[in-house]
This record gives structure tokens, sequence and C-alpha cells, in this order.
């Protein structure tokens, strides 16, 4: 059981209506106009349905639906929930509520928090499944055409499968687009890259070079200069042969040791010209170490000036001091490297397409085989239903139509083209569902698909109108059969006109319209073992209910409980 409880309040001509549900097969009746689809149409609401001014009630600002729905046995439901952060405290329980508002948008709450009316449609469609002329009227949906093969399939492990390759194949076919789109802009960069790459190799790079060449230049630009500094110094130091610094200074120290024994207050003065005698010999060393570095060469500074010019050039062209033309350099390599692999990408996004598409292809076949496998076999029980269910010739022919190709479209749900034909009389040529069934005929369609396929469905709560319009008798009796045996493995709800389907439900509720002078209404009922029989009575025969009535409604009572018994 799904739904537990329904409260509906200022919705058309219901101020309040507060209904607990139970399990197994639940049947509402009531006169035409009290309300019936009423009720349906609050919960069809609460659903996602679209909604209009004027199902509030006429003196009210805004009306309210809420819905309290067991989730005990469903997994799949609480995951969702827990998903879009909309769980509640307790998981095996969801409160639903939506509240219209005149004029104004809509408000919709799941467990107390605000959620959007998209997630109420998802939701919506989890947990219960109207079958009548209304937007959650599952049948015409393709979606849930093929749902019903693959849940008979048993299939599930293929169909992962086949969505996971479909998603990565798509993600990857994106990425090849824009990896294609972009590989003619990369081609010309890297005809450019490699002409500047093929540029600075020839240059022969080397690490500080420009600082070296730098220094050299300036040495040899200034040759003649400094070759006269420095022979001048040479000379003024050590070489001169009539006065030079070291010569003088050693005269000067050799005086002052004679007379430091008589005064040692010159001892000082001493030391430290013996310090600067040794400092200057060692300069003078060092001034003629550095003159053998130094030659006039015009080869030479001409060698150089080439290079460094070379370099002062391409420094310009890359936009960069000479200092960093060799990191440049590596930079350009490592971009050109990068681009060449992705300019390569689009080829080895193909083969991994190739390679992903020939295995979902492989899976998609396997599916598709299976799909058409259980769709003869639906094809001929749903049609077995439809002759107990007052469409005698009538016929269902599940179409599944592979399109495995190279050119097709790649879905997660594999390349089926699923299409329900129907007949509902003999004679009459099969047309598609959605075209050829009335709102009754539909609703014993899909009562005939859920009493099959029953045992494998994941929705809970089931709601049926106008399932047994047209028909009346032995087939009411049939479809009531049929709704009581679906109420085994669901919680079904059925608004019913006939007798024969009514007493087959195990709760009947009934809807009455109240009109006052001062204002009309729909109230609700959960009838008794005796008032149902009144109400069965009543749809027997009319407002004159005899005896005779009575007796034929408690034995239509009788039978059913029976049936069920048996």
């Amino acid at each position: 059981m799904a739904l537990i409880e329904l409260s509906i309040r200022n919705f058309a001509i219901i101020k309040h209506i507060e209904l607990e549900l139970d399990s197994g097969l639940t049947v509402v009746t009531g006169e035409t106009g009290a309300g019936k689809s009423i009720v349906l149409g609050a919960l069809n609401l609460l659903l996602g349905a679209r909604a209009e001014n004027d199902q509030i009630r006429h003196d009210e600002d805004q009306c309210e639906i809420t819905a309290l729905f067991s989730l005990a046995n469903l997994k799949s439901v609480q995951e969702w929930l827990a998903s879009k952060d909309l769980g509640g405290d307790d998981p095996n329980y969801c409160l639903v509520r939506r509240i219209l508002r005149r004029n104004k948008p809509t408000k919709c709450y799941v467990n107390d928090q605000p959620t959007t009316l998209s997630s109420l449609k998802e939701l919506g469609l989890m947990l219960v499944d109207l079958h009548g002329q209304h937007e959650h009227q599952s049948l015409l949906r393709l979606s849930d055409q093929r749902h019903i093969i693959d849940q008979f399939s048993d299939h599930n492990d293929r169909l992962g499968a086949m969505a996971a390759l479909a998603s990565k194949i798509n993600r990857l076919q994106k990425e090849l687009n824009g990896a294609e789109q972009n590989h003619h802009d990369a081609q010309d960069r890297l005809d450019l890259m490699s002409f500047q790459l093929n540029e600075l190799a020839d240059a022969d790079l080397v690490e500080q070079e420009f600082d070296d060449l730098e220094l050299e230049h300036a040495r040899l630009s200034n040759a003649k200069e400094l070759l006269l500094s420095i022979d001048t110094a040479k000379d003024a130091l050590l070489e001169n042969e009539d006065h030079n610094v070291s010569s003088d200074l050693g005269r000067v120290i050799h005086q002052l040791n004679e007379v430091c024994e008589v005064e040692p207050n010159l001892a000082e003065a001493q030391s430290l010209l013996n310090s600067a005698l040794a400092q200057i010999e060692e300069s003078g060393a060092l001034i003629v170490q550095s003159r053998s570095h130094i030659e006039q060469n015009p080869e030479r500074l001409s060698e150089v000036e080439q290079r460094r010019d070379t370099l002062i050039n391409l420094a310009r062209k890359h936009r960069c001091s000479e200092a960093e033309l060799l990191a440049r350099y590596q930079q350009l390599q490592a971009e050109f490297d990068a681009l060449t692999n992705l300019n390569n990408k689009p080829e080895k996004l193909e083969k991994e397409i190739r390679g992903l598409t020939e295995q979902y292809h492989k899976i998609a076949a396997s599916v598709s085989s299976k799909r058409q496998e259980v769709a003869r076999h639906l094809s001929l029980s749903i049609t077995d239903q439809m002759q107990d269910l007052g469409m005698k010739g009538g016929k269902v022919e599940i179409v599944v139509e592979p399109k495995i190709s190279d050119d097709v479209v790649i879905s997660e749900h594999g390349v089926d083209r699923i299409e329900y034909l129907v007949s509902t009389n003999y004679g009459v040529p099969l047309k598609p569902l959605q075209k050829t069934a009335s709102g009754g005929e539909l609703s014993r369609i899909s009562l005939a698909i859920q009493v099959i396929t029953s045992a494998k469905s994941d929705t809970p709560t089931l709601v049926f109108d106008e399932v047994d319009v047209g028909v009346g008798g032995k087939i009411a009796q049939m479809v009531g059969s049929r709704l009581r045996r679906l109420g085994r493995n669901a919680q079904v709800i059925c608004i019913t006109h006939q007798p024969q389907v009514a007493a087959q439900g195990e709760h009947h509720l009934l809807i009455d319209k109240v009109a006052t002078k001062e204002e009309t209404y729909s109230t609700l009922l959960p009838l008794n073992d005796s008032l149902r029989t009144a109400e069965i009575a009543r749809m027997l025969g009319g407002h004159e209910i005899t005896e005779r009535t009575r007796a034929h409604a408690q034995e239509m009572l009788d039978s059913a409980q029976a049936e069920k018994t048996a």
C-alpha cells in the first residue's frame, strides 16, 4: 500500500474531505454529479497536473490537497527523495502537499520542504498511476510502453550497461564535435609554432650566452683603452724604472725598520705599510694576469656582434628578453607537443567511439531481441484479456522495430521503436493506441495490461476511472474481478458506476453531494456492510429500492466474497 491518507480542502465543490485508504481494491461510488471525478481530479492535481483558478472553491481564496504515502517497500522512491534532499524524518513515509492560490503561483511541498512542480510530477509518476482521461495516463506515454516490456524482459543489467555506454558515447561525440571544430585553427597554429621552433633550434641557444656575449663585446670593443689603462697602472705600481709605488714603499719600510728599535710606536705603522706593500704587489700580479686576457681582435669582435644581433632580433620577434630566449624555446616546444596531441584527438576519439558503439549495438541487439520476444507474448496475453473485458474480437499487437545501423541515434533506451497497435472490434484494422481507443476502452486495455504485469509492477497505487464505461452485466463483473485480482499486488482505487464492479471491492467509499440554501458541497462516507448493500441496491435499481433489489445486491456481495475466499 502507498496512499494512506488524502485530504482535500476547497477544491471545486469539496469543502473538506479526509480520506483514509487501505490496501487491496477500494471502490468509490455515488450519484452522477456527486463529485467522484472531482476527488480523482484533486489527486491528479496533487501529482502535478495543470492548475486553474476555477478549481478553487468559489467562495475561497485557495485550496489545499495533501497526501501521505507509505514508502516501506519503495527503495527507489526513498533513494530519489534522498538525492533531491527531500527526505523526511521517517524514510518510510512521504507527505506531499500542493496549494492553489487565486492569480498566484501554486506552492508544492514534499515532506514540508518546498519543491518544484517538475519534481512533484516526477515523484507522482513513481507513486500513483492514473488510468483515465488524465495527464497521468501512463499507457499513452511511449516511455511507459517501453517500460512495460522491459519489466517483463528481466534484462536490467543489459539496460544499465546500454545506458552507460550511450551516455559515454554521446559525451565523447560532443567532445569530438568540439575537437573537429577547432582542428583547422589548431593546424594553422601548429604551422606557425613549427616555424618558430625551427628558427630557435637553428640558433643553438645556450644558457646565459647573451650575458657572456655582452661582456666579451664590451672587452673587445674597448681593448685599446683597456690595454693603455692596464699598462699605465702596471708601470706606476711595479715597472717604472725611476719611480714605482712598490719600490718607493719598500724603501720607506726599510727606513722605518732602522728606527723602530729606537721608537716602538712606529711598529704599528710599519705593519700597516707591510700589508699595503703585499696588497700592491698582489694587485700588480692581477693586473698583469688580466692583461693576458685582453687582445685587439677585430675578427672576433665581428663574430660577437653578429651573434649578439641574432639574439637581439630573435628576442624582439618572440617578445621576450635575450636572456629569456632559451626558456621561451622550451615553453614553445611544450605547447607544440600539447597541441600536436590535441590535434590528434579527433582520430583518437573516433577510434574510441567506434569501439564503444560496436559494444553498444551488440547489447542493443540483445535487448531488442528480448523485447520482441516479450512483445509477442504480451500481445497474445493482452488480447486474451480483452475478450473478457467487453472488447470481443479486439486485439493488441506490440511492435518492436529495431534500427541498428551506424547512423542511428545512440539512446540510453536502445534503438527500438516501440508502438502499441490496437483494434477494439472484429475486422477493424490495427491502429496506434492513442488514436484508436476511447477513454473507457483505453482504461480496460490498461486494466488488462496491469493484471498481466502486476506481479512485476513497481507503481504502488493504481487509480481507474471510467474503466466500466459502456459495459454491464457479465463483462462488468469480469472488470471487477480483474480489479480485485490486481489489488493483490498493488493498492487499487476504482471510481465506478457499475454495481458488479462495486461489489468486488474490499473497501467501499460513497461520495454524496449536500445542497442547502446557503451552499453545496460533497461529502465522503466509508460504508459498512449494511450501507454498502443499500448503495449497491441503489446502483442496481435507482431511487426505488425494493426488497428484491436489496436481495440482489446482497447476493452480488456474497458472490464476490465467495470469489475472494475461493
